[in-house]
């Protein structure tokens, strides 16, 4: 159990040097760090025809821009680059619609490439187990199951997953010694928030140091998708980076109430 708060700490740090900053409330929105709230649950978000892709955004400089007007690329200063796209849903679930991107990031960081199970019975090494109201420990040698008002952790050493589910909101951290995972969905009736964060601490063969999205829009489409790459290790930006700001801003430009 003791490799659970380290692991758990190290997610945390990994997911604010890719630039994220979520956050779930029970009034049914899921919040980015530069990007305007989303009610899930509200009327439908309204999505422009074309992109607006203006020459600059804080410290993003436009580079290309399609000729159709559904995309459009930038440049930042400390090596990020964003593609700004329209993602048509042709009847598709969000979540099925953005997979195929999320697998071609995942393949540029392959930070985590398993998952882990809990604890087995009968694995040797010390044991614990706590059962209370809200709060369940179960520990087996270097294998921890932890349960607490709706999180869930599982750890092996020094890997960890966090898990946290409220109806249509689901928040997870996977998190290991070469990096961490950060996925955050907020599907409702209506409308979609989602983050995708990859943050390696070892250089990959990509060259990319963290690679995500951030998307937003009406369950029926189009998404506006803020894909970024990164091939400059960030140290100590955090949820305050500005680049991190401008994709948010982007976004909202292109989706409205």
């Amino acid at each position: 159990m003791r490799t659970i708060l380290p692991a758990a700490v190290g997610a945390s740090a990994l997911a604010l040097a890719a630039g994220l900053a979520t956050t779930a409330d029970a009034g049914g929105s899921l919040s980015y760090n530069g990007i305007a709230d989303v009610s899930a649950d509200g009327p439908a978000l309204k999505v422009v025809s074309t992109l607006d892709c203006p020459a600059n955004q804080g410290e993003l400089t436009r580079t290309a821009r399609a000729a159709d007007g559904r995309s459009c690329d930038y440049q930042g200063a400390d090596g990020e680059t964003v593609h700004l796209s329209l993602m048509p849903l042709a009847g598709r679930p969000v979540l099925e619609a953005i997979a195929p991107t999320k697998a071609a990031l995942h393949a540029l960081v392959p930070i985590y490439s398993h998952r882990i199970s809990p604890p087995d019975k009968g694995e040797p090494g010390d044991r614990a187990d706590i059962d209370l109201p809200f709060f369940h420990v179960h520990t087996v040698g270097e294998h921890a199951d932890v349960r607490m008002f709706g999180i869930k952790v599982h750890a092996d050493g020094d890997n960890a997953d966090v898990n946290v589910g409220h109806g249509h909101k689901h928040t997870v951290v996977h998190a290991s010694s070469e990096g961490a995972e950060v996925i955050a969905e907020d599907v409702g009736r209506t409308n979609a928030a989602l983050v995708y964060v990859l943050a390696s601490d070892k250089r990959p063969m990509s060259g990319y140091w963290s690679v995500g999205y951030v998307a937003k829009g009406p369950v029926k489409g189009p998404l506006v998708v803020g894909e970024f790459r990164n091939t400059r290790r960030h140290n100590g930006h955090g949820s305050n980076d500005p680049s991190r700001n401008d994709i948010g801003r982007l976004i909202d430009r292109n989706v409205k109430d």
